[in-house]
């Protein structure tokens, strides 16, 4: 009896921990890779059908395989950030400002621009509106022009570069009347001596959307300008995003409330609302689950809106959430807005895809396997697959790029299965065990006793003979 107890035992472990290596037939999906090149490692950004096919949110069940269907070790790339660009620099329109000796500067007049077929003119004025008679260039003006884009700064060249040493104001003015101080006082240097060239031909200030800048010279050198280029702030440049629309469902347990499946488990981090009727505003509650049994818990409150406006419609910013896997999420309607309209809106999405990079061992073509309820997640540290790698940095020379191609192809349906929970069986055969070894010696003992009692019984009906 012991011994089939430790063989059961026995075979139990051996069927728990003696498993074999995984091959792509283990997996419900496979979807082929395109390289180019040949290169150490590759990246490939996981399409829709991942996140789809996966059984498990957080992509534990995705593999690579070779061509020789043999698993290739794989890292997640760290979502990249947004990268600071810097802004456009571009050519301005500017004019001289002249006047006669009686004027100190550029703030005793009053200009006006005038633009006719024959090109743009600047008419100086002083403040009684008597002409003005240029003598002496005390200042410029520039045309920052309709660019939406603020200025951060303007480049000034000089035509005589030699020696220059001045300092200049700053005005800004939208309209030519009225102005505002953007820089007090900016130094202008271009030095040589030597040999050697000092130059500071750059003034910074803070961002300006005024489509007038005026230039006063605060020393007596005048220099003579050659060109005004103006430079727009940094843009930060985010990812490419991926974008899902979903019509909603009116939940049939709360008025105002719509519901929406985004049918599969998205790493999204933004959301909207694109509602069905103009000129609505209303505060949103958001709600979001992973699994359709799950409770519902809040995920952030917004509101949203659109808007007739002159030039077309206005609408809200997409609303961001935290990253985290979602399947279902549910828009609860601030009642006292009136509702969204006759009929439901419509949820959109939006989010940066992940990535992977692997390392590009044996045979080619390579493929992606996912769809497993038995497989665990098997990935490693970025910082541990690919030598070299540097947070925030790119990757290096050696990683090349890989695509994913048509459709997945199915095949194993059976992996989509639960599949035998292998911990519980051995714990119930253990307990099984346990219990048939005590059932064993309860009735070993019970067999010593009776044969006990059977001894004594004998020896007293002897000495009772006797």
């Amino acid at each position: 009896m012991k011994r089939v107890i430790l063989f059961s035992v026995v075979a139990l472990s051996m069927t728990a921990f003696g498993a074999p290596g995984e091959s792509p037939a283990d997996f419900a999906l496979r979807q082929p890779l395109t390289t180019s090149g040949e290169h150490g490692f590759l990246r490939v950004e996981l399409p829709d059908s991942v996140y789809e096919g996966a059984v498990r949110p957080d992509l534990g069940d995705l593999r690579v395989f070779n061509g020789d269907a043999a698993v290739v070790p794989f890292a997640f790339i760290p979502r990249p950030a947004p990268t600071s660009v810097a802004g456009p620099r571009r050519e301005l329109a500017f004019f001289p400002l002249s006047v006669d000796t009686t004027l100190p500067e550029a703030a005793d007049f009053s200009i006006k621009l005038r633009r006719d077929p024959g090109g743009t003119t600047v008419d100086v004025r002083s403040r009684d509106g008597t002409p003005v008679a240029g003598s002496r260039i005390v200042g410029y003006l520039i045309d920052a022009g309709p660019d939406e884009k603020p200025l951060v700064g303007v480049q000034l060249q000089v035509q005589d570069a030699s020696s220059v040493n001045a300092r200049l104001r700053v005005d800004a003015s939208d309209d030519l009347d009225h102005w505002r101080s953007v820089v007090a006082s900016a130094p202008l240097l271009s030095l040589e001596f030597n040999g050697r060239r000092l130059a500071r031909n750059r003034v910074d200030f803070a961002p300006q959307s005024a489509r007038y800048l005026r230039l006063t010279w605060l020393t007596a050198s005048s220099p003579v300008l050659a060109s005004v280029q103006g430079e727009a702030g940094d843009v930060l440049v985010e990812p490419p995003r991926r974008t899902r629309r979903v019509e909603g469902v009116a939940d049939p347990a709360e008025a105002n409330a719509y519901e929406f499946e985004l049918g599969a488990a998205l790493p999204v981090d933004r959301i909207t609302l694109a509602l069905p009727e103009i000129n609505t505003v209303a505060p949103v509650t958001w709600e979001g689950r992973l699994r359709a049994e799950d409770p519902w818990r809040l995920i952030g409150a917004s509101v949203v809106y659109r808007l007739r406006q002159d030039e077309g419609e206005a609408q809200n910013a997409e609303f961001p959430i935290v990253r985290i896997p979602l399947r279902f999420i549910r828009a609860r309607i601030d009642p006292n807005s009136g509702g969204v309209g006759r009929t439901a809106p419509a949820l959109v999405a939006s989010w940066i895809p992940q990535e992977i990079v692997f390392a590009a061992r044996g045979n080619g073509p390579f493929e992606l396997a996912y769809g497993s309820r038995a497989a665990l997640p098997a990935t490693l540290a970025i910082g541990t697959l690919v030598p070299g790698y540097v947070a925030g940095k790119p990757l290096p020379g050696n990683v090349g790029t890989a695509t994913p191609v048509a459709s997945p192809s199915a095949v194993n349906a059976a992996a989509l299965r639960a599949p035998l929970d292998l911990k519980r069986w051995m714990l119930w055969g253990s307990l099984v065990a346990a219990a048939l070894l005590l059932l064993y010696m309860a009735l070993r003992l019970a067999q010593q006793v009776r044969a006990g009692d059977a001894s004594t019984r004998g020896g007293e009906r002897a000495r009772t003979e006797q």
